[in-house]
């Protein structure tokens, strides 16, 4: 009776002798059944995900790892931009800081793209560019008048 508890056991006979593959009779519709939650959790439509391309169930999936990836790169810009709001502020929470004005927050966004941080420079030369031709004119009338004062 001991002996037939172990042999005729539905186990070792699912199995075919024992090993650890999966027995003959599993279910594959079990497995899509579990999953069916998962791909439905990503937006992916029940109809879509039963009688659709099979393909799209790889598409949602990467799509789920770019969202992530996205969400996690502006979870982080977000801590950088608080620890810079941090940095700034620190000299105001210093007390043995011998300025205590806070150092003024940046007045654009971090650039993300390669064309944005261009564009960024491009108008701060702009800007400076600009600054220095005021002060040149300046100097220029402020030499004229000299003249001006000599001749007459």
């Amino acid at each position: 009776m001991g002996s037939e508890l172990v042999t005729g056991s539905d186990s070792q006979a699912a199995t075919g002798g024992g090993n650890r593959r999966l027995p003959v009779v599993y279910r594959y519709g079990e497995t899509f059944e579990k999953l069916c939650g998962y791909y439905m959790s990503l937006g992916m439509g029940y109809h879509d995900y039963w009688d659709g391309d099979c393909e799209m169930a790889r598409y949602y999936r990467v799509m789920d790892e770019k969202v992530k990836e996205r969400q996690n790169e502006a979870l982080w810009l977000q801590g950088l931009y608080f620890y810079e709001a941090l940095v700034d502020a620190s000299p105001v929470l210093n007390a043995m800081s011998k300025k205590h004005k806070p150092i003024p927050y940046r007045q654009a966004p971090i650039p993300l793209t390669e064309a944005r941080h261009r564009q960024q420079q491009e108008e701060e030369n702009h800007k400076k560019l600009n600054a220095g031709k005021e002060a040149m004119k300046q100097i220029m009338a402020g030499v004229n008048s000299k003249f001006k004062r000599k001749e007459e």
